[in-house]
């Protein structure tokens, strides 16, 4: 039987890592791109440019017989049209790109600088006609140094590949029907992983994705045309649809009439459109032809499981049409811009609402899409579960479900209800929209045993009052009472916003114990805009297992030469969580091993009793240091007042625009988003740190709505 078969997953990737600024140009406007016409040209340039950057920055370590990697650069030949080199000046292009090279203990070569050898080495590919150039393969965007972002002097050539993406997981899930009880379906997808976001990353659709994908699509459509055959008439079961049902009885003459209204049907149903005349024919005479060969049933249920098969059904297209722009750019189709919207902020596919902008034309300029992501967004009836699946994902605190603990006799430990709480928090703050990263570093309100969803949109409590005693979590009396009346407030010295809230603290923790050094490096990434090097292979990254002393104590291990050129960067914004306990409690003293009074607990026979523990004071104290903003940089006595000093930063909120643009635009940054990345950041100061006008600036930015035009296969140069 014959399926229309998936398309391949096309990697739609551009021809250069587009790092280009020609040191010659400071203006807000993309630098002109460099170009060689002949060898010449490009060997004047290299001698200009490349040579004296080696000489300054790389030949203490790339020079002579002991050449380290036996990369002698000066050897490097700079001709990549008439030499094999382009591989080798691919990677250097990457270690440059990423900031790995020089290392930081030689001198620091100036932005300008470097990115003049970069866009030497762009030009130089792009006259041997190499497409070798890969973008940086570190997953943490947080590589391109922050400068060149938001300095307006340094302005890059856009450069937005177009792509095709698989759609996510919650997308197909409610395309579906997937989840709903005893539905039988199979989920295909899961994230990429090694991303920032979940929705980042290029998953293919490999054989064992395609199989369950058939597999669900002739589940679908057995659903839709499920029948009884009663006094030899065809009946409708319950949940199946009469238009196809109609189809199944083989005593009715099958149609072109009939066939069409039932692939008009699946159309509208699966991809939300009419089929073209073309679509219309081809799925018309491929529905005549399968019954033919294998009967009414089987015949008519494989062409309409094929629409779900159809790469519309299956993918994200973001291509762009029509003639490229004097930069290069072509524009998102309005379809594209419509199902792009539809699922930056929702798991649906667009509407006829979003369908009907895109067909009038209100989609066509920048201000047609920002009032239409507007309108989304204070639509209450538009479910908008990306902006919370955002938070969830940047702070990652609902990772507490997957850190195991031992239920303690003092209370119920339910990691499901505190992420429920942060959950409540973060709705109450994105709902109030004024100042959003400040209050979510900062505030001391917080929602306590609260399950969202009630009449009304009431609060109700997750559990029976207060049954199982989560609000011990919060340091709250043991006999508290549970109030609707939430937000409650809790000591300003004891809880600032999301990274004090339990479900935070407790994904950011071991089984038994605090992980002082993941809250670090979250500090250090999703903050300060860093990155932390990942563990060296030949690292056994263990503390040592001494009960007797405080987890800063054991941390000292991790002072030493080898260690401390990453620790240096997570230790000292980590430390100061330890005003809270693994379980999320504020804490003034920590239990430690007793070494003199364990010895001393023996029976009358010599036989030791067991541990004896006893308590020392907490050191939270802590260092910003390392970000190179100097107004940032300095000792915090704890938790609460390194998060209060980070809120008030605008290097910290700028870091936060870079994840938000990685979220909604699933992808890393590149030096060509520098332009919509201020905007962005822009238009959410200008509005006093509203989390809506950031994602309007954001959707209606051009790395949203362009696509870099790449020449296709035959073109001429």
């Amino acid at each position: 039987m014959l399926l229309t078969r998936l398309a391949p997953l096309v990697s739609v990737a551009p021809l250069m890592l587009v790092l280009g600024l020609s040191a010659r140009e400071k203006t807000d406007r993309p630098a002109a791109e460099l170009k060689f016409a002949t060898a010449r040209e490009s060997r004047a340039e290299y001698e200009r440019t490349v040579l004296p950057f080696f000489t300054n920055h790389c030949n203490r370590c790339h020079e002579g017989k002991k050449a380290r990697g036996d990369l002698v650069l000066e050897k490097l030949n700079p001709d990549m049209k008439e030499s094999t080199s382009a591989g080798r000046w691919a990677l250097l292009l990457e270690k440059l790109a990423t900031r790995e090279m020089p290392p930081e203990s030689e001198p620091r070569p100036s932005d300008e600088s470097l990115l003049a050898v970069t866009q030497w080495i762009q030009a130089e590919f792009k006259r041997a006609n190499k497409h070798s150039a890969r973008r940086p393969a570190n997953s943490n965007g947080n590589v391109l140094a922050h400068r060149l972002l938001f300095d307006p002097k340094l302005a890059a050539p856009f450069d937005a590949p177009a792509r095709i993406r698989l759609i996510s997981p919650e997308i197909y899930k409610e395309a579906v029907g997937l989840g709903q009880g005893g539905s039988g379906l199979g989920q295909p997808f899961s994230p990429s992983g090694g991303t920032t976001f979940k929705d980042m990353g290029a998953p293919r659709a490999d054989e064992p994705v395609t199989q369950q994908l058939l597999a669900n699509a002739l589940l679908l459509v057995e659903r839709q045309t499920a029948h009884q055959v009663k006094d030899n008439k065809v009946v409708a079961s319950p949940g199946s649809v009469r238009e196809l049902v109609a189809l199944m009885d083989e005593k009715t003459p099958l149609t072109k009439s009939n066939m069409e209204k039932a692939i008009v049907y699946q159309f509208n149903k699966v991809l939300g459109r009419k089929p073209s005349d073309t679509e219309l024919a081809r799925f018309t005479a491929f529905m005549e032809k399968n019954v033919n060969d294998a009967g009414r049933v089987k015949g008519v249920r494989y062409v309409l499981a094929a629409v779900y098969l159809l790469p519309e059904a299956l993918f994200r297209f973001e291509l762009g049409a029509g003639e490229a722009d004097r930069e290069g750019r072509v524009r998102l189709a309005p379809r594209e811009i419509a199902s792009a919207l539809a699922y930056a902020l929702t798991d649906r596919k667009p509407d006829q609402a979003l369908l009907t902008d895109a067909e009038k034309g209100r989609l066509d300029t920048r201000e047609g899409v920002a009032a239409t992501v507007q309108r989304l967004l204070t639509d209450g009836k538009v479910q908008k579960p990306r902006i919370l699946r955002f938070c969830r994902e940047y702070f990652g605190y609902e990772a507490a479900r997957e850190v195991f603990k031992e239920t303690i006799t003092e209370f119920g430990y339910d990691p499901g209800v505190l992420i429920s709480d942060t959950d409540a928090l973060v709705e109450y703050i994105l709902a109030q929209d004024r100042e959003v990263l400040k209050e979510l570093l900062t505030t001391n309100k917080s929602f306590v045993n609260v399950r969202l969803g009630g009449k009304g949109g009431k609060i109700q409590p997750y559990h029976s009052k207060n049954n199982r005693k989560t609000h011990l979590n919060y340091n709250l009396p043991p006999d508290w009472q549970w109030t609707e009346n939430q937000p409650i407030e809790l000591p300003r010295e004891q809880r600032a916003g999301v990274l004090t809230q339990p479900a935070w603290l407790i994904a950011q923790s071991t089984s038994f114990d605090n992980h002082a050094i993941h809250r670090g490096k979250w500090i250090r990434e999703r903050l300060l805009g860093g990155v932390v090097p990942d563990v060296p292979i030949t690292v056994d990254a263990q503390l040592p297992d001494t009960p007797e002393k405080t987890l800063r104590q054991r941390m000292t291990v991790t002072q030493q030469d080898y260690c401390w050129k990453c620790h240096r960067l997570m230790n000292d914004v980590g430390l100061p969580f330890e005003m809270y306990d693994h379980f999320g409690r504020y804490r003034t003293r920590e239990t430690v091993l007793d070494p003199e009074a364990t010895k001393k607990n023996v029976d009358r026979k010599g036989k030791p009793r067991g541990p004896v523990m006893g308590e020392v004071p907490v050191d939270a104290s802590g260092l910003i240091a390392h970000t190179g903003v100097e107004k940032l940089e300095g000792k915090v006595s704890d938790a609460v007042a390194m998060l209060r000093k980070l809120a008030t930063s605008e290097h910290v909120e700028q870091v936060f625009v870079r994840h938000a643009f990685r979220y909604w635009m699933g992808r890393n940054e590149t030096l060509g988003d520098g332009p919509s990345l201020r905007a962005a950041h822009e238009a959410y100061r200008k509005s006093g740190g509203s989390m809506k006008a950031l994602i309007v600036a954001l959707l209606s930015s051009d790395s949203f709505l362009y696509r870099t035009a790449t020449r296709r296969t035959g073109e001429k140069k």
